[in-house]
């Protein structure tokens, strides 16, 4: 995982940083066990970080696995290390500096003299960085919201806008934090000007370059393809021995791929597979085929409701703001019986259905658009009104139609997040009056808009894939992978999110992607003959925790998931008749919408309680 923290101007005095390092430090690895930290600087700037450096006035860290673009660069962080380089880097490039750092990062620089800070992340997301302005005018940077909070002049207010989007989304996406006094970086996203400047500005450095083609010869595509994903791969495990590396294997297409690279380089590489009871969720068979494929050291783990019950309070302690995937529990299942068995370093597949066309609901939404292509006046005034007749749903053709039609009139993207609860929950039976007042629930679909259009030039596909990079990578699912590592103790690199990857993925056109609705097309095409033909075929599975069917079975688990709620009800920010609702629900034997609410309000009143600092207003 990637640590940063420090700050630039405020009124600390000559040895007052001494206490203010161990606090962010700490905070920093809440709930890890990490060495290698440095600090440099002083009371009027610092920067905590794995690389620093510093010239005069300047300081500079970098955390990550980063990849310099610029030979001269290159050759002083092999010499002095990525904050050297980063400084030279700065002094001759300024804030231009970003275009020549690829892979996975997050950095700062700061000047003492000027108050001058320039911070960023990652293109992928796999860096973050929240930040703030504290009391006495420092700003103040960290990769934990609890590390920016931990500056002493720097509040922690819950913001009840983020807790409505944590039930949204299942995390708090960027820009917010869940303290109002905090923001986070978007990928690719730079913060820069003069500390004490209360108009910081927050920028993109680079954009997933879209192309515009559409149609392509697959045969010129597949070949390039081959080349560009094993040159990809060797760079993300670059400079860490291969006996050191496993990969996470689920027996998907990308789990699948990466524990097929790794065999080409690693002999009987280890791979670690999380298996289930319940049918629907386990892909073991899969997993099994890709290690026999791949000659791969094949270890696994089926974890129990009492492995619930042990992490849930290590996950709301790791995790800086509340975390509500239930995948983060086989996830760090995963990482620790790599750590068990001697492994540094995980490679997760983690990136390839938002970069090669993957996840469902782009084909059921290029199924919605071609309804569209019937003419306004054939839809407005014969199909709609038939369709609107009582009874049509129930017609398995008409019903089908009748469904398309109501989705298509929902805008994009706000149509695929119609499916969910919380797009037609009403938010006023949601929470407290007190909160309902501070809550604005167009705001969620607002942020949606504003990634989802921001590509220039893109189609439908391409701008789905960049929302989901954003919103289901970078706030969801790399935060749970590369946190559950680091509580496990081991590192984890994304091989799929390496950058000369993803800017090849997105020069490869729509329709070889995803021609018609078949998923993942181009890349299985292209794997044909690399990966068993099972896995190629195969329906597409979510990597999940049967929850829902635990806390109605499982004595422990259900004590434990009603006590959390009863001290939710007890807060002033649910509506208790909601809770209630909910509470009633886990209980009952048959299955609800809102039973996964079970785990998110579970969850979130678990981060609450081991967080005294915080203010509830």
């Amino acid at each position: 995982m990637i640590f940063l923290a420090g700050w630039i101007g405020g009124t600390l005095k000559s040895g007052d940083e001494h206490p203010v390092v161990e606090a962010m430090e700490s905070a920093l690895l809440r709930g890890v066990t990490r060495q290698g930290l440095k600090h440099v600087g002083d009371h009027r700037g610092l920067i905590v970080a794995d690389d620093v450096a510093e010239d005069g006035a300047r300081l500079a860290g970098v955390s990550g696995y980063p990849r310099w673009a610029d030979d001269d660069l290159a050759a002083i962080a092999r010499r002095d290390g990525h904050g050297a380089a980063l400084l030279a880097g700065f002094a001759r490039h300024g804030a231009g500096v970003l275009a020549y750092l690829k892979d996975a990062f997050t950095l700062a620089v700061v000047d003492r003299e000027t108050g001058r800070v320039l911070a960023a992340i990652d293109r992928g997301g796999i860096g973050s960085l929240a930040w703030g302005r504290a009391g006495d005018g420092a700003t103040v940077i960290a990769t934990s919201a609890d590390a920016v909070a931990a500056y002493p002049a720097m509040t922690a207010t819950v913001r009840p806008q983020a807790v409505y989007e944590y039930l949204f989304h299942y995390a708090v996406p960027a820009p917010l934090t869940i303290y109002e006094e905090q923001q986070k970086l978007l990928p690719a996203q730079c913060l820069e000007g003069v500390g004490g400047d209360p108009d910081l500005a927050i920028r993109f450095y680079w954009e997933m370059p879209y192309t515009s083609e559409r149609k392509g010869v697959y045969e010129e595509w597949a070949e390039r393809f081959r080349t560009q994903i094993r040159a990809s791969f060797a760079r993300t495990i670059e400079g860490v021995p291969v006996e050191k590396l496993g990969a996470f294997l689920s027996g998907g297409l990308d789990s699948s791929t990466v524990t097929g690279l790794l065999s080409e380089v690693a002999e009987r590489p280890r791979s670690f597979t999380i298996g289930f009871d319940e049918p629907k969720y386990d892909e073991r068979p899969f997993a099994r085929a890709a290690a026999q494929r791949f000659g791969a050291r094949y270890h696994e783990y089926v974890p129990t409701p009492r492995d619930v019950l042990d992490l849930m309070p290590k996950i709301a302690e790791v995790y800086d703001e509340p975390y509500g995937n239930t995948s983060a529990i086989p996830a760090y299942l995963c990482a620790r019986m790599a750590k068990e068995a001697g492994v540094q370093v995980m490679l997760a597949g983690d990136g390839g259905d938002e970069i090669f066309a993957g996840n469902e609901r782009y084909a059921y939404m290029k199924r919605v658009e071609r309804y569209g292509l019937i003419p306004v006046p054939v839809r407005k005034y014969l199909l709609e009104p038939v369709l609107a007749l009582p009874g049509v749903d129930r017609l398995p053709l008409a019903g089908k139609a009748a469904r398309l039609a109501r989705r298509y009139a929902i805008p994009m993207p706000d149509r695929l997040y119609s499916f969910g609860y919380m797009l037609g929950a009403d938010a006023k039976a949601l929470f407290t009056q007190e909160w309902f007042d501070a809550i604005d629930p167009a705001e969620s679909l607002a942020g949606v808009r504003a990634v989802y259009n921001r590509p220039r030039a893109a189609d439908l596909l391409q701008r789905m894939m960049a929302l989901d990079l954003k919103i289901t990578l970078a706030d969801n699912d790399l935060r749970k992978v590369s946190r559950m590592c680091a509580l496990a103790g081991v590192e984890v690199r994304y091989p799929m999110l390496e950058d000369d990857l993803m800017n090849f993925a997105a020069s490869i056109p729509s329709e070889l992607l995803l021609p018609g609705d078949r998923l993942r097309d181009f890349f299985k095409r292209a794997m044909t003959g690399f990966l068993p033909d099972e896995i190629i075929h195969k329906t597409k599975h979510g990597f999940g925790l049967p929850f829902e069917h635990w806390i109605k079975e499982d004595a422990g688990l259900r004590d434990a998931v009603q006590d959390l709620l009863g001290a939710a009800e007890r807060r002033s920010i649910f509506n208790q008749s909601f809770i209630r609702t909910v509470r009633h629900a886990a209980l009952a034997p048959e299955s609800s919408p809102f039973d996964g609410m079970a785990w998110d309000l579970a969850m979130l009143e678990t981060w609450l309680s081991q967080r005294p600092f915080i203010s509830i207003k």
